[in-house]
């Protein structure tokens, strides 16, 4: 896969489409290896410079798209660049619909209890084989204990609806243990497909301004997620810094 340098993270400069194509090889692999997916917006790259942990998993996933359009812009800045954003939730929709059509056995963590039930139920009623569901409010020692349940539960795609730092921690923490072929951290996606959330409208998602969507929603818990992230992240591609350099 042809990766580009922002900021210090190799992003994948893949369409839609070659990602799906992609990750559907990696979910069908038999090599026994775990292939965690990462989706990178501008929030989650000033965390990775704050957090080492993160940064260490995001480090050892398999693959990063680029989630934001912030990250988009900033790869075209440095003159090496991404094309193409590729959010997360689309990528969740895509996988699901390919697991319905090629009987894969899919496990659920995330959200509260009865959202992860209720998408349960939505995409068993699909024809989905949903082989495990768990919500996503456990602490940190109860982590091992499910990472064993989704081994036993032999799922070939597991999404993560725990936000970030967490999903990409359980999925660096217990990769191996879980020997899922394919991970993927999907932030909200639950809710809105629980129909708890909503999405940007389609023509705001294609010009790049859900995050401004998501902010008039919720402004005062997305200020500093949509808002300050961005600027943060903007004024370090501006300045040429990178996750490598202090």
């Amino acid at each position: 896969m042809h990766t580009v340098d922002v900021g210090g993270v190799a992003v994948g400069a893949l369409d839609r489409q070659g990602w799906v194509r992609a990750l559907i090889g990696a979910a069908e692999a038999e090599d026994g290896s775990v292939h965690h997916h990462v989706s990178l917006n501008a929030a989650k790259w000033v965390a990775l410079r704050r957090d080492p942990r993160l940064r260490a998993a995001v480090d050892d996933a398999a693959s990063v798209a680029a989630d934001g359009m912030s990250v988009v812009w900033a790869s075209a800045l440095l003159r090496t660049p991404v094309h193409h954003r590729v959010p997360g939730a689309d990528l969740a929709a895509d996988l699901v619909e390919a697991a319905e059509q090629r009987r894969w056995r899919v496990a659920l963590v995330g959200a509260l209890p009865g959202v992860v039930a209720q998408v349960k139920r939505q995409l068993e009623a699909r024809g989905v084989r949903v082989c495990l569901a768990h919500h996503g409010h456990f602490p940190e020692e109860e982590e091992a204990r499910l990472a064993d349940a989704i081994h036993d539960a032999k799922p070939r795609l597991l999404l993560l609806a725990l936000g970030t730092p967490r999903a990409e921690l359980f999925a660096w923490r217990h990769g191996p243990r879980m020997g899922v072929p394919l991970v993927l951290g999907v932030g909200g996606t639950f809710d809105v497909w629980a129909g708890r959330a909503t999405r940007a409208p389609r023509l705001l998602q294609r010009m790049g301004l859900e995050g401004v969507w998501r902010f008039a929603s919720a402004p005062r818990t997305r200020f500093r997620r949509a808002v300050v992230a961005p600027v943060q992240f903007a004024l370090a591609m501006a300045r040429g810094k990178r996750l490598d350099v202090p």
